[in-house]
């Protein structure tokens, strides 16, 4: 009877043993699998600027015209400005910790404003007469805004390059390297020639572009970040009143965001 209470006790202590084994492997499985990566988001808003850039118009109908306005000059808004929707930056992504880099996707509600009273060269035809002359540009004969948004929608690739971290790894402090592609979706309002047009967001072109900036985490999951982006985006079909227009350039960013992280 001894033996087998002593036999079963060894059982019991093994079975037990094991247990707690097997609970072990669950929980670092567990701590592995939560360190794969980290997903994040971030909002925030911009500053947006320029270069100068050829737009074509094109009308038909009634009072047609083909014309080109040279080199161009152009604004955005000036970031958050509440009188109306203000520029905005979001973006939200996840990071492969293993494999060091990630994916996100990111939408820029970037404003374009060609500036009036600037004197540009003016080439084609509008109605039978053909021009080629310096011509300046005043709200009665051309405006044209995407107000509603030039709207990059990129998707990029993501490098986080640690620089500094506290022992317990509640701070961080790292360089954010990016590369991506996407279209460009702008709400374009346009007045030519006394002919308005309030249009509805539009598939227009592409853009592509690289960023690079910093990055501070704060306990663990609060993110703080700025970076600077350069872009060329082709708005090769944005619509006018009974027609078309397009025009290419390259726009310079400074975007300050604030979001959170977590691990999964």
């Amino acid at each position: 009877m001894r033996t087998l209470l002593f036999f079963l006790f060894l059982l019991s202590a093994s079975l037990a043993a094991s247990g707690q084994e097997m609970t072990k492997e669950i929980k670092e499985k567990h701590t592995k699998k939560d360190k794969n990566g980290f997903l994040y988001f971030a909002l925030g808003s911009h500053r947006g600027f320029f270069t100068r850039c050829d737009i074509h118009v094109e009308r038909s109908g009634s009072s047609p015209f083909n014309f080109t306005l040279e080199k161009v000059r152009a604004r955005d808004e000036g970031g958050l400005k509440w009188e109306t929707a203000p520029q905005f930056t979001y973006n939200i992504g996840y990071y492969f910790t293993k494999k060091k880099f990630g994916l996100e996707y990111q939408y820029d509600h970037i404003k374009y404003f060609v500036r009036q009273n600037q004197v540009v060269r003016l080439k084609g035809t509008i109605g039978n007469k053909t021009f080629n002359q310096d011509t300046l540009i005043t709200p009665d004969f051309f405006q044209m805004e995407h107000s509603d948004g030039a709207n990059y929608c990129m998707f990029n690739f993501v490098k986080w390059l640690p620089v500094a971290a506290s022992k317990d790894k509640k701070f961080d402090f790292s360089v954010v390297l990016k590369a991506g592609l996407g279209f460009v979706n702008p709400k374009t309002n346009t007045t030519i020639m006394g002919v308005h047009r309030d249009d509805m967001y539009h598939l227009s072109g592409y853009i592509t572009g690289i960023e690079s900036g910093l990055k501070f985490l704060f306990w663990k999951h609060f993110i703080v970040m700025g970076t600077f982006k350069g872009a060329y985006a082709d708005y090769f079909d944005f619509l006018i009143a009974n027609g078309n227009g397009h025009h290419q350039f390259l726009s310079a960013q400074l975007i300050y965001m604030v979001g959170a992280q977590f691990p999964l």
